[in-house]
């Protein structure tokens, strides 16, 4: 497929008033984004990075081409790499128990010589993913995590079912930890940034703050203003899961390498050409209700189509911050889009689907809406109730004029401070899906229930949330002019 490669398509100026007015309409502070084309015949790269908006409201910086960007979950694509890097040197396989290499790993369910290297990229432990331990920041941190999770429950057994976990690309990162004998972080710089030559690719905060970089921002509770968020990075010892602060180019220079079989424009070689094709391979199709994202995932990877053409694309939320990196392999493209607040899904979606359209000829699918034609969700009675893991609360309720509500508290490492948050629950154009929002200003969230394992669980988003076994009865119902946003525990 013919990518449109019209130099002018190239030129950031062009794209600048887009990004712009998105970011007006959807209150983005400031956005990042650029795309890249690699052809597959002459090897000839061209690439563009437009920016619009400010920093940091604090500090009024404004954002730039050149300014560094929180990827967030995209870390774990790195580490994804890593850990393939590791199956091509012949230290490892994807069939390899992680207690072979951790033989001192401890869970408090599961027994660790029934977790593989490849339940780990898959989202398939079953480990309780949320886990937002910090245990400082010496080069020791991401071990002492890992020791933590001794007292981490089980969602379900290995391989029987699908939830988002960070805690798994933490003990993947203890893995390169192991065998390379260095820090996740000066693994990272050796396996990735120096081969690729990135200069601009961070994880620690001395290192960022001497360079241009978003800040990210949050919603000050009932009010229209937005506020830089409270803390600046999550933790280091979260590193191999979302971590890194890289410029757009850096990414986008990552994209070309995967484009490229796995080399550099100059032939230094990332990855084998055998293991780039595993990642980007689906090895789990997600059942529907856990689908919301996309139906399979690769090692690392979300494998999608748009149209008819591959995507393989990953995306990172920080605190205050988004982020979005596509590859359409067919197409020889990637595009990276950064957003630092606001209703950043549906700016992203805005975006990225101008790239698609322009680039590729195609459409992207527009952000998750609910359905115009039907006025309420239908949830089964036998689905209502209370859901948790470790860091989410969920309760799935009727209100007395036979509508559903939720009650969601997320804390993600903030503790039992973390707000309550209220909302009516809608259908989606997907009949297995329901979505909710606790206020006009939020991109919709995606909800759903199923059973994994033998155990009735609810999806937010794609995280599997366990029928809680002890709680409020949530069957009961609940006034329909109840407030649907705020601290309503």
């Amino acid at each position: 497929m013919t990518a449109r490669t019209d130099p002018q398509l190239f030129d950031p100026t062009r794209w600048e008033g887009l990004l712009a007015d998105v970011a007006r309409r959807h209150e983005v502070p400031g956005i990042v984004a650029g795309v890249l084309h690699v052809d597959p015949v002459s090897d000839a790269e061209q690439r563009f990075v437009a920016a619009t908006g400010i920093s940091n409201l604090r500090t009024e910086v404004g954002t730039d081409r050149t300014t560094l960007c929180q990827i967030g979950s995209i870390t774990k694509l790195l580490t994804s790499t890593m850990i393939m890097q590791l199956v091509d040197e012949g230290k490892l396989s994807l069939d390899t128990p992680v207690s072979e290499i951790l033989p001192d790993l401890s869970f408090a369910e599961l027994d660790p010589a029934e977790l593989t290297v490849e339940h780990l990229l898959t989202h398939t432990s079953g480990l309780d993913g949320d886990l937002f331990t910090d245990t400082g920041r010496g080069d020791d941190c991401v071990e002492k995590y890992v020791a933590t999770l001794s007292e981490a429950k089980s969602l379900f057994s290995p391989g029987t079912g699908f939830s988002y976990c960070n805690s798994g690309f933490v003990i993947a990162g203890r893995i390169i930890e192991v065998l390379d004998e260095v820090s996740w972080d000066r693994a990272l710089n050796i396996r990735i940034c120096q081969r690729l030559g990135n200069e601009h690719m961070f994880t620690l905060a001395e290192d960022i703050m001497s360079h241009r970089h978003q800040h990210g921002h949050v919603a000050v509770p009932g009010t229209d203003t937005w506020m830089p968020a409270p803390v600046s990075q999550i933790t280091r010892s979260m590193g191999p899961a979302g971590l890194v602060t890289c410029s757009t180019d850096d990414l986008l220079g990552f994209g070309a390498a995967v484009l490229r079989s796995g080399r550099t424009s100059t032939g230094v070689p990332i990855l084998s050409q055998d293991s780039l094709r595993l990642m980007s391979e689906p090895r789990h199709t997600l059942i529907d209700q856990a689908a919301s994202t996309a139906p399979q995932w690769g090692l690392g990877w979300m494998i999608d189509e748009w149209e008819g053409q591959k995507l393989q694309w990953h995306g990172g939320t920080t605190i205050g911050n988004n982020a979005w990196f596509q590859v359409l392999p067919a197409s020889g493209l990637a595009f990276v889009v950064f957003c630092n607040g606001g209703v950043a899904a549906h700016a992203a979606a805005e975006i990225y689907g101008a790239f698609a359209r322009t680039f590729a000829g195609i459409d992207a699918p527009p952000a998750t809406r609910p359905r115009s034609d039907r006025p309420a969700a239908a949830i089964p009675e036998s689905r209502l109730g209370d859901y948790a893991d470790a860091s989410t609360a969920l309760t799935v309720l009727r209100t007395d004029d036979g509508t559903y509500r939720a009650r969601i508290r997320s804390s993600l490492g903030e503790g039992d401070e973390a707000p309550v948050q209220t909302m009516d629950l809608h259908p989606s154009g997907n009949e297995a899906f329901v979505l909710g929002r606790p206020d006009a200003r939020s991109a919709w969230m995606p909800m759903a229930f199923a059973e994994v394992d033998g155990r009735d669980v609810a999806y937010v988003g794609i995280r599997c949330l366990p029928r809680a076994e002890a709680g409020p009865d949530s069957t009961d119902t609940e006034s329909a002019d109840a407030p649907v946003s705020g601290d309503d525990a």
